[in-house]
């Protein structure tokens, strides 16, 4: 347990170093009131200057326009000032008229002309344009331009714009000379009454822009103090002195934590409340430059920040959330061996943010659990709710997000004392690297297991894998069963012969004790009423898409017949998977931490694989499974048991029609022909469920064979075990 006076004494001597830095001082304070009002005032000067600048368009064939209603002015060189809403806005197109002659008249010239910018759009009027507007015909108007060009473009939607109230005038003078009612031409009339308030305006405003400068700024004001404070001691030559003060490694870490959670909160707060003001002021001094009315209302009240309520809940959320990139920052400003160095963990830090603060700014993207369950995204769609006002389903899912995020930064924070703790870390000297001597290296001096970065790397080259492998389209049964074993088994098998010296102990390739197979069965069938107990509510909280069922149903009945579907879908991913995450990543995993951490952690990273590659629907079932499993991999010290157990959960899942058809019976009841079963109480195949005495039960057995497994870790018997399993996996390495 840490002495919170230590940990808060290196707080203030943190603080005060930081403070003593006029770069971290620029990058708190200073930045923010000097970034935001000089980008907000030079980028609305550029609008206007962009806007205000005259563009210019070739009417050919002027010499063909009718008398009335007119289309130029009288000078010949704009449009009449009657189409504009100002006289300014007629002085930004200037008309250069062109007569009907066979240069101007080529395709090749007017493309050229917007080429080369000589004119932004060109309008070619066709030679009996007069006589078809006199005949009350349809003419057709060419309208030149070039979408590649932004000025063009804009000049294109002003040419639109005046051709289109010219068009009404000449459909007035029409309806006039035929003595025809003024509605002859209006049908209908459509009246557009915009219900959402200014503040619902300015809100929706915010909710999109809000959580994307959070994350960015409480990144940013982690990072730079992270690094200055683990990196630049080591190259001011200072950690020694701080190593050996009376304070343990932990309280250091969290006195830094501190100091680096600090810096990104004010980082985040500063930035966000000046930009909130730089905001209102723009809007306050500038809104007349982009209102008809010549008045700010509009845009203040698109651009005004949150409310105080909506404040409260972006302050709340920060904290944890400061915490994570906190903790993130430090561990990996740890393993720099100086700032130029930690400043390169900069771009991949963010190259894995962005994506998942951008996935929030895409359409139909919603907060629902799984999306809760994400780092970075579900706090940013939970702050889009919640800015937006719909605290019904803000509340949902506030407590998910939270609780997330905070066992996030905790594993973080973990990490960072880990790497706190080793002395070839702290004190690593600058080395050049060479590809041949790390290769050789790698070979000659291989340890008995992996470690766990190798253990991660395996399970990001499998992620990779499978994804390229969905993205190929391979979603048959060919391909799931080439996916499994070429992208789930190849990989942890390859690695565990190339980067480990005893590959048979990496895998867990032993026989078990008969007593594991024994608890593998029991807790196989044991639990799976309780699986599908929980499938309904993950169906609830994670809907299916039509498609996907369709796929899913389509994909099933290709199978031939009931032994291939079991072998396919209960057989196969069973050994491959156990493989990869029982095997290889939970001995690399294991590799100097205890075995209860390893265990949780493969866990997720087991769920996280079905979610990703599979059905994000598995998420939650396939986590708790993967604790059983790894727990058993622990015990026996085998990979036998868990794929046993694998193939129960997985075989009854297949089996589940057959055994519905085999249990079933049909009665008469007062309400009609009702089947049902002495078994299961739904017999739906989709929403299937075991009756409540059998899922008692299953419960029971199950807490008891867990509770049995778990304590053979301490008795004799499971020592004799180590004993002899030790000296025989060092042999066959």
């Amino acid at each position: 347990m840490p002495r919170w006076s230590t940990v808060f004494v290196i707080f203030r001597r943190e603080v005060r170093d930081q403070l003593r830095d006029p770069r971290t001082l620029f990058l708190i304070f200073v930045l923010p009131m000097l970034l935001y009002p000089i980008l907000c005032i030079g980028a609305l000067q550029l609008k206007v200057a962009f806007d205000d600048r005259a563009r210019t368009v070739w009417l050919i064939g002027a010499e063909n326009l009718p008398v009335e209603p007119p289309l130029l002015n009288q000078a010949r060189d704009g449009f009449d000032e009657s189409l504009f809403d100002s006289k300014g806005e007629a002085g930004r197109l200037i008309v250069e008229v062109k007569p009907a002659e066979k240069y101007w008249l080529d395709p090749k010239t007017r493309k050229e002309a917007t080429r080369t910018r000589a004119a932004a759009a060109a309008i070619v009027l066709p030679t009996n344009f007069r006589e078809q507007i006199a005949r009350l015909e349809t003419a057709e108007i060419d309208v030149d331009y070039e979408s590649a060009d932004e000025k063009s473009q804009t000049t294109y939607v002003r040419v639109l714009k005046v051709l289109s109230r010219w068009q009404r005038e000449l459909t007035d003078q029409r309806v006039k000379e035929k003595s025809l009612p003024a509605s002859f031409t209006e049908p209908i009339k459509i009246k557009t009454v915009d219900v959402a308030t200014s503040a619902e305006v300015g809100s929706s405003v915010w909710a999109k822009l809000f959580p994307f400068l959070l994350v960015m700024m409480s990144l940013t004001g982690a990072f730079y103090p992270a690094v200055d404070i683990c990196a630049g001691e080591k190259e001011r030559g200072t950690m020694e002195t701080l190593l050996i003060s009376p304070a343990s490694r932990s309280e250091i870490v969290l006195g830094k934590f501190l100091t680096v959670l600090l810096a990104s909160v004010t980082t985040a707060l500063l930035n966000l409340v000046v930009m909130g003001l730089t905001g209102v002021g723009i809007a306050r001094k500038f809104g007349g430059a982009f209102s008809p009315g010549g008045g700010a209302r509009g845009l203040e009240a698109i651009i005004a920040p949150p409310s105080l309520e909506s404040a409260f809940w972006i302050v709340l959320l920060l904290i944890p959330l400061a915490a994570f990139f906190s903790a993130l920052c430090l561990a990996l400003s740890v393993l720099a061996r100086s700032m130029k160095e930690g400043q390169y963990y900069m771009t991949p830090l963010y190259l894995i943010c962005m994506p998942l603060i951008f996935l929030t700014l895409m359409p139909g993207i919603e907060i629902n659990l799984f999306y809760s369950l994400v780092p970075i995204t579900g706090v940013a769609l939970l702050l889009r709710v919640l800015i937006q006002g719909d605290y019904a389903v803000a509340w949902r899912y506030f407590l998910p997000v939270l609780l997330t995020t905070v066992c996030y930064g905790l594993v973080a924070l973990r990490w960072a004392i880990d790497q706190f703790q080793r002395e070839d870390v702290l004190f690593r000297e600058a080395e050049r690297f060479d590809l041949r001597l790390w290769l050789k290296h790698l070979l000659r001096d291989r340890e008995e297991t992996p470690s766990g970065a190798e253990a991660l790397l395996c399970f990001v080259v499998m992620i990779c894998l499978a994804w390229f492998m969905t993205m190929s389209g391979l979603s048959s049964t060919t391909g799931m069963v080439i996916g499994q074993v070429a992208f789930i088994l190849v990989p942890p098998v390859a690695m565990a012969l190339l980067l480990t010296s005893a590959p048979r102990r990496t895998l867990r390739l032993y026989w078990p004790q008969t007593r594991y197979l024994t608890l593998a069965v029991g807790l196989g069938l044991a639990i799976n009423p309780l699986v599908y107990e929980l499938r309904p509510v993950i169906e609830r909280l994670f809907p299916m898409s039509k498609e996907l069922k369709d796929a899913l149903e389509q994909m099933i009945k290709t199978v031939p017949s009931l032994s291939t579907a079991f072998f396919l879908f209960a057989v196969i991913p069973a050994i491959c998977e156990e493989v990869a995450f029982r095997g290889f990543i939970l001995s690399g995993l294991e590799h100097g931490h205890k075995a209860r951490g390893a265990i949780v952690m493969s866990a997720l990273l087991f769920g996280f694989m079905h979610a990703l590659v599979s059905l994000y629907q598995q998420l939650f079932n396939a986590t708790l499974l993967g604790l059983v499993l790894g727990l058993l991999a622990v015990r026996s010290r085998s990979l036998l048991p868990g794929i046993v157990f694998h193939v129960i959960n997985n075989g009854l899942a297949v089996l589940s029609g057959t055994l519905l058809e085999w249990t079933s019976s049909t009665v008469q009841t007062p309400s009609g022909p009702r089947v049902v079963s002495w078994l299961f109480r739904e017999t739906d195949p989709e929403k299937v469920t075991y009756h409540y005495w059998i899922v008692g039960l299953g419960a029971l057995a199950t807490l008891l064979l867990l509770t049995r497994l778990r304590r053979d870790a301490g008795s004799g018997w499971a020592a004799r075990v180590r004993e002899v399993s030790e000296p025989v996996a060092q042999g066959v390495g």
